[in-house]
This record gives C-alpha cells, sequence and structure tokens, in this order.
C-alpha cells in the first residue's frame, strides 16, 4: 500500500536533513510531495521597514529560492526512485500562517505523514520567532516526522513533544 508523505522544505540545512530521512523512510511505492511556502514580508515588516527595503524584491527572492530547492528536492528523490511532486504555497494568495498552509496542504492532498525540519530553537529566539514544527506538530490530525539539524538539537531539547516508538508523547 502506497503512503503520501508531505516533506515541507525552506531551503535551510535543517530541511535537507529532513529531505534525506524521507527519502530513507520512504518506500518505492510512496509518493512524496514536497511543499515550500512563501511568506509575504509586507506581512510582518511593511510598517517599521517599508521605507528602507524593498519588500517586493525580498518576495521575489523568496519565490525564486523556493522554486529552487523545490526542482532540487524534486531530482533528489527522483534520483533516488522515488515518486515525487512539487508545490510552492503563496501565503499573500492563501493567507494565514506557514503552519496553517502547511496544514491545509496536508488535508487538502490527504497526506499520511508530514515530515518537517525542526531548527530546535530555545528561549528568547523561540519566544520571538515562535516554532513552525512545533505548531503544525501541535495542530496536526495525522501523524508529523521532525527531524533535527546536524548540530545535534533535539526536538526534545528545544521543549517540543517527540512521538516515540509507541506512539507515545513526550514533552
Amino acid at each position: 500500500m502506497s503512503h503520501r508523505i508531505l516533506l515541507a522544505t525552506d531551503g535551510s540545512e535543517t530541511s535537507w536533513h529532513a529531505l534525506h530521512e524521507a527519502i530513507r523512510f520512504a518506500m518505492p511505492d510512496d509518493v512524496v510531495r514536497v511543499v515550500n511556502v512563501i511568506d509575504d514580508p509586507f506581512t510582518h515588516y511593511q510598517a517599521a521597514f517599508a521605507a528602507y527595503i524593498d519588500l517586493e524584491a525580498i518576495r521575489e527572492g523568496l519565490i525564486a529560492e523556493g522554486q529552487l530547492t523545490l526542482a532540487d528536492s524534486y531530482r533528489k528523490l527522483h534520483d533516488e526512485g522515488l515518486q515525487a511532486d512539487t508545490r510552492s504555497i503563496d501565503l499573500r494568495t492563501w493567507g494565514g500562517t506557514v503552519a496553517d498552509a502547511i496544514l491545509r496542504e496536508a488535508q487538502r492532498w490527504q497526506a499520511d505523514l508530514l515530515i518537517l525540519g525542526t531548527h530546535g530553537r530555545r528561549g528568547f529566539r523561540r519566544l520571538m520567532i515562535g516554532s513552525v514544527a512545533e505548531q503544525v506538530l501541535r495542530r496536526a490530525h495525522r501523524p508529523v516526522m521532525l527531524v533535527t539539524g546536524a548540530d545535534g538539537a533535539t526536538p526534545r531539547a528545544a521543549g517540543l513533544p517527540t512521538v516515540t516508538e509507541e506512539g507515545g508523547h513526550h514533552v
């Protein structure tokens, strides 16, 4: 039986680790959909920085970078013999947050599993920046695999709940 695996990527090193875990985890009949969410810089920075920064140029850069990330991810999955497709999700069109977009796409596409990288932020940085992975994990109605970066940070160390082999949760 094939499964649908939704892999969310932002092009970060942690996302590449998540891609490699998706490759290790996926079976030959599974389909991996790679999504990249384009956040709208106007939502966060318009009032404070609009006079100093070309936010539309930043947005165009995010879109171009996202397209390259999706193409590289697709190529890597295809080279590994896996079925793959990609989707760019623009928050300017969809609205909401990055976590909202990932969860909506998982529901719409009927994903069986979500795979995301987590940066393992702690303390003030986590409070100020938040965690997309944590929001997805807390709100998802399907299994979520969180993958950490190479620095050894774990979801547990970041204060995120983790799923055990037995399906229980730890905080």
